[in-house]
């Protein structure tokens, strides 16, 4: 099972999520092209910068997907996902 997320980028909290689950007799690629669908979909419906579409794949919960991924867990794992990266990057350029 898999779940499509929408999350506020300025708050962090979900504002949507959805399930997407294999039907029965559905070949693994018919799932993938209906859920690739579907996540196209809810992109447009939550277009803008604001808002960040996120699939949590083999996740049936947002719970099991932010012990799996905390930075999204509050409106600062982004920015301090980003301030990590900038740091390593930082470190590099500088030796």
């Amino acid at each position: 099972m898999d779940l499509l997320m929408v999350r506020d980028r300025s708050t962090g909290r979900f504002v949507y999520t959805e399930r997407l689950e294999r039907r029965s007799g559905e070949t693994s690629w018919g799932y993938v092209r209906r859920s690739v669908r579907r996540e196209a979909r809810i992109r447009t419906r939550f277009d803008g910068d604001a808002m960040e579409a996120i699939v949590g794949w083999d996740v049936d919960s947002v719970e099991a997907f932010l012990r799996a991924y905390p930075e999204y867990g509050d409106s600062d794992g982004a920015s301090a996902r980003r301030e990590r990266e900038g740091r390593m990057e930082g470190d590099a350029v500088d030796q």
